[in-house]
């Protein structure tokens, strides 16, 4: 029989696998089934198939791929674009101004799809060159994007969020409330660093000359109104939604993802390509996720029964 100090051995396999290049889920996935099958033999397939079962079936995860598919729509919407100039106009003659630009963008954005790759590539696309352009430092540049991309893990509706609510069974509209103030404490921080960092190293990011970010008043509001309001709209119904416990997350989700569609063909960017490619994604980035989901179940049940809790 193992015993804790054989369960631990689970650990240096996976961490083996994960650096030889393998993808994690499938590193989770042969860790357990090597040392499921042999701890437990031909009877393994039995100890672990009920909670791989309430797994797949557990409700809340549902709203995952409703989630993804919101993200994905809202991707190919345009919005983003006009988000970032409706930003960019507004904020892109202040020191660092492009940079901030950046993290009000992940932060929405975030709010908006619930993934992280989203957040990171979309704003990524277009806030790099334009700071590289603009004459900023390549570690600020890289750095901002980054750091906000990592927001797609704390802003609801985030997806880490919901399946850490299913393992330990919690309720995902309490969770999405309680990191409500570190998230938005971390987007604070980040803009706040990036304002003294310019203001003490003058070069590390540049204010945009006013002849590129001038436009009239009106136009301002205006791209400003056409751009936030919508957004902001969409996430203050999922989440408003989910916090006054008129809709479950995956209620919710069902709405976002609605939503984004008609936020698609509002913006004249729908097409039937664009749904199917948003639809594809969802499909590949669900699988991802639920694979890994399964792997850490297995993962974490033949660690227990094998005496490593």
């Amino acid at each position: 029989m193992f015993d804790v100090n054989t369960a631990v051995w689970m650990f240096p396999a996976l961490f083996a696998l994960v650096f030889l290049g393998i993808p994690v889920s499938i590193s989770l996935l042969v860790t357990s089934l090597a040392f499921g099958v042999a701890h437990f033999g031909d009877t393994f397939p039995t100890k672990i198939h009920s909670s791989l079962r309430d797994t797949s079936s557990n409700f809340i995860l549902a709203a995952i791929p409703l989630f993804i598919f919101m993200g994905a729509m809202l991707e190919r919407s345009g919005i983003a674009e006009r988000l970032f100039m409706a930003v960019r106009v507004w904020l892109g003659n202040l020191r660092g101004g492009l940079a901030v630009t950046t993290i009000v963008m992940c932060a929405i954005f975030a709010a908006s799809s619930g993934i992280v790759g989203a957040v990171e590539i979309v704003v990524g696309l277009m806030a790099v060159p334009a700071m590289m352009q603009a004459g900023y430092k390549k570690d600020l540049a890289a750095g901002s994007v980054c750091a906000g991309g990592s927001l797609g893990t704390t802003i609801p509706p985030s997806v880490v969020i919901i399946i850490y609510a299913s393992i330990v069974e919690m309720s995902v509209g309490d969770l999405f409330a309680g990191i409500m103030i570190p998230a938005f404490s971390m987007v604070a921080l980040f803009i706040l660093y990036i304002l003294l960092r310019c203001m003490i190293q003058r070069d590390a990011g540049p204010g945009l000359a006013h002849g590129e970010i001038d436009m009239p008043l009106g136009q301002k509001i205006w791209l400003g109104l056409t751009s936030l309001v919508p957004a902001l709209a969409l996430v203050t119904f999922v989440l408003g939604s989910i916090f006054a416990g008129i809709a479950s997350p995956t209620e919710a989700a069902a709405v976002g993802a609605f939503g984004s569609v008609v936020l698609t063909v509002c913006y004249g960017q729908f097409r039937w390509a664009t749904l199917y490619d948003a639809i594809m994604r969802t499909v590949k980035v669900t699988s991802m996720v639920m694979m890994i989901v399964i792997g850490g179940v297995m993962f974490a049940g033949v660690f227990i029964l094998s005496g490593g809790d």
